[in-house]
This record gives structure tokens, sequence and C-alpha cells, in this order.
């Protein structure tokens, strides 16, 4: 039997060679194919995990397809055109949404500022002795003037940005709209700001936003006030088309506001309220923070807010990011209100007023 294997080996030896080829080209299509697939998923996987990123903002957002997002930021119009509309921008060096993890190294980055209007395009002035200044940390020299006086409508930093290393940091970015700004009129004029990671660092990608100034409509009340800014933006969207939330804050005067949630389904940004390292410039005892002192065990968030405490920076804006922990907060957005009962899993309390 061994003789006749041998023998026909022999005889076949072409046959088998081809054969044997043909079988090592599949295999090697197969080898060449499913790296392809799994390479295929890790760019899925890391698209859905973008918002891990070490690299990450208040207000820029991930620049998608060349086109960066436009960022209403709301305001009531001012009684006094001397004071400025005031927009702080953070670029921090860790996920604000994530484990609170920085990045293992100095970030550099090249900063981008200009007026553009709603398409993009650069504007070439702002009329009637508007101007925007923008500042960075809080120095009293701006980074730069956009006027008409001054014919600058473009900045690009001379050296690269930096975000030191060996903890979590910040670089904020304070943006001053003069205050004769009409806020009907002129939110066709933006400011686009561009941060673009330094091409060593190929696992961070570009942050960018246009913000532009909105009127809020208020009330004959001059309080506080909340809104969700997705329902705001969106008449027609649903908790469910978002994936996360941005509770707004706003108002003028002195006012206690209390937010209570159910840890269970519900999270707030934890970066806003956490004591010895919070990305936010609050003052002591302006944001106070205490895990299951709410009614029923919630967690409980206390900003004392005051607009009109120099300390305090003259804060009339709190952002707060909402996220879900375990699933839908509802097919409505009656999940937050001022009390708790069925379906709610947010309770917000601002004497005398109510949410929009």
């Amino acid at each position: 039997m061994k003789k006749h294997i041998v023998q026909f080996i022999k005889n076949q030896w072409l046959f088998l060679w081809i054969l044997l080829i043909s079988f090592g080209m599949v295999a090697l299509v197969v080898s060449a194919e499913y790296p392809g697939k799994n390479n295929f998923m890790k760019r899925v996987v890391m698209s859905d995990e973008s918002s891990d990123m070490m690299f990450s903002s208040n207000l820029l957002t991930l620049v998608e397809n060349d086109r960066i997002s436009y960022r209403p930021y709301f305001v009531r119009q001012l009684e006094n055109s001397s004071e400025t509309y005031n927009v702080d921008v953070f670029v921090w060096n860790y996920d604000i949404d994530g484990t609170g993890d920085f990045y293992s190294k100095q970030i550099n980055y090249d900063l981008e500022i200009k007026v553009v209007d709603e398409y993009g395009n650069t504007l070439s002035n702002l009329g009637n002795d508007k101007s925007i200044q923008v500042f960075k940390n809080g120095s009293i020299t701006p980074l730069v003037t956009f006027s008409d006086l001054e014919a600058v409508y473009t900045y690009n930093s001379s050296e690269q940005e930096t975000l030191a290393s060996g903890g979590r940091t910040q670089n904020t970015y304070s943006v001053r709209f003069s205050g004769n700004w009409d806020l009907r009129n002129d939110t066709g004029k933006r400011v686009m700001i561009k941060a673009t990671p330094a091409a060593a660092f190929t696992d961070l990608k570009t942050l960018a936003a246009a913000i532009g100034l909105k009127e809020e409509r208020a009330s004959a009340s001059t309080g506080w006030k909340y809104y969700i800014n997705e329902q705001r933006l969106d008449n027609s969207a649903t908790p469910v088309d978002c994936d996360a939330y941005n509770l707004v804050l706003t108002g003028t005067g002195s006012q206690t506001i209390t937010i209570e949630w159910n840890p269970a389904v519900a999270a707030l940004n934890q970066y806003f309220y956490e004591s010895g390292g919070s990305a936010f410039p609050f003052v002591s005892g302006e944001v106070v923070y205490t895990a299951g002192g709410g009614t029923n065990g919630w967690n409980k968030l206390v900003i004392n807010a005051d607009s009109y405490s120099a300390a305090k920076n003259y804060r009339n804006r709190y952002d707060i990011q909402i996220y879900k922990v375990n699933g839908e907060l509802g097919n409505s957005w009656g999940f937050i209100s001022s009390e708790q009962s069925t379906g709610v899993c947010i309770t917000i309390d601002i004497p005398t007023d109510t949410g929009d």
C-alpha cells in the first residue's frame, strides 16, 4: 500500500503541487480578509469610544468630515452695555465624560481662533463698534481682540499651546463679546475655536466649535431658571435621541438651587462638583455635593448662585452634563421635575421659579 502511495505521488506530482498551491492561496486570501474585518470592527469601536479620548472640552467637539459644530450660547440681554457677555471654553487633558484618567504626557496643540459666519466663512467686519476679546487662563491681556478698529479676524498661536502632564490640567479661553452685541441680529457672527493636537499625538483628535450668542427669552421673573439644551435646540427631539444631556441653569440675582438625582438611573458630571479638583473655577461653597444626601437617599447638589458677586465672577449660567447610568431615562422630558414621582429621576428646586 505504501509503495502504491509513493508511486502515485511520483506520477501525479504536478497535479498535487498545483492543488497544494491552490489551498495555500485560499488560506492566504482568508488570512488577509479576516484582519480586514477585524480592523473595520476596531475602527467602529474606536469611533464609539471617541468620548474616552484624553483631550476634551466643555464646548468644543470632534471635527467630523471637516464639519465644525455650531454651539449657541444662550444669554439674557445685558442692562449695561459697558459689561460683556462671557463664555468660558475649557480644554482638558482628560476625558470629561470618562474615568478621570489624564493623558500620560504633556499635550501640545495648535490653537486657531477666528470670527466666522453661519457658513464657516471668515468675516471681515463686525460693525457698530462691536468687539470680541479672548483671554487665556485669567490673564488681563487678551490673546486677541477682534474688531473693525483692529482689523483682525483670525488668530493663530505663534507657539503651540500645552497641557502639562502629571495630573488633570486645563486651559481656559474666556471669550468676551462686547455689551452692544445684538442678540437677535448678530446670531450669524460667531467665534470659531479649533484645537489641533500636534502630529505626534496620533491618538488625539481635533476639537472645534463655532460659538455664537443667542438670546434667551426671559419671562417677567428675573430669577433663575433651567432647561435641557437638547430639548431647546430641537423641539421634536426626545430623550431617546440623545446619548447625554446638557442641563443649563441661568438667571440673575442670588439663589440657592438644589438638584437631586437617582444615582441608579442618572449621573451628573462629577467634575462639575468634585472638591479639590473641579474642572470649573468655582469659589469655596459655591457648589456643594452630598452623596446620598437628598430625598430618599438620592445624591444632592446645592448651587449657591449669585450673579452679582464679583468673587463668583458674576456667574449667571451653569452648564451640567447629565448621563444615563442604566438604560434610557424615559421617552419624555418628564424625567426631570420639581419633585420626586413616578418616572422622575432628577429633581430641581429653584424657589419661586420653574423650568422652561
